[in-house]
């Protein structure tokens, strides 16, 4: 929580204490803090947004699984970041947050009801069952040969199906092609490694598995809305800045 408190009042709650039911207030913000969370923690999200409808909630965690980030959608998570975060995504979800609280304070209030219509009881707190079970090899198979060519018709092998039934089920899943996931994975792992100066940007473009620099910058725009070296330099001019030193002679270097 250390980004957070550099731009916001923190005020920490153990899982515990927020369980018993005992923590009250008028909450600007609620963030939960995961490494890798479990079904326990996972089902103190929907609970919370019955005590504190008007409130945002944060999810931050290690694990970073489509599986995951359909689930927060379903659970109406207003923002899921993957740790470790840099300042400019900690900034970024400030502003958004900070636009949503004044938007509340000029709305007459917020009933909780309204959130749980949209809720079903069956995707609460697990995912489509049936589709996943076999499908979780296919992230497993992403998240270990990402950086090499990935072909929808190997990955449909891999689980047992053919190509057509698995884009069918994949889609069905997870709300988005396989060939769209396994572009925002690689994109993923791009902008981690962008943050290293070191590192060309045709060198990040192969590390995650695109042979094409110039197709790499085209993705990377349509999903991150700037080029990587756009989103290189503005991440070390924030943190040029929050650790006092002078932009210009950041943009220098």
């Amino acid at each position: 929580m250390t980004s957070f408190a550099a731009v916001c009042r923190v005020h920490e709650i153990e899982v515990s204490e927020l369980a018993s039911g005992e923590v009250s207030g008028d909450w600007d913000l609620v963030c939960f803090n995961f490494d890798y969370p479990e079904m326990m923690s996972l089902k103190l999200i929907p609970d919370t947004k019955k005590r504190w409808p008007s409130a945002p909630v944060v999810m931050l965690t290690m694990e970073c699984s489509l599986e995951l980030a359909v689930w927060a959608l379903r659970m109406h998570v207003f923002d899921l970041l993957i740790k470790p975060l840099s300042v400019e995504e900690v900034e970024r979800c400030m502003e958004r947050v900070l636009q949503a609280v004044q938007a509340r304070r000029t709305q007459s209030g917020r009933r909780p009801q309204a959130i749980l219509a949209k809720m079903p009881m069956e995707t609460r707190f697990r995912p489509q069952m049936a589709p996943s079970s076999r499908l979780h090899l296919a992230i497993a198979h992403v998240n270990k040969h990402y950086t090499n060519q990935v072909p929808e018709s190997e990955v449909a092998s891999v689980c047992g199906m053919s190509p057509s039934r698995f884009c069918r089920e994949f889609k069905f899943a997870f709300g988005v092609t396989f060939v769209d996931y396994l572009s925002r994975h690689r994109i993923g792992e791009a902008k981690r490694l962008l943050l290293n100066r070191s590192i060309s940007v045709t060198d990040v473009a192969a590390a995650v598995g695109f042979t094409d620099p110039s197709y790499f910058t085209r993705v990377f725009r349509k999903l991150e809305g700037t080029s990587p070296t756009e989103y290189r330099d503005a991440f070390m001019i924030r943190a040029a800045v929050a650790r006092g030193d002078s932009p210009r002679r950041v943009a220098e270097r």
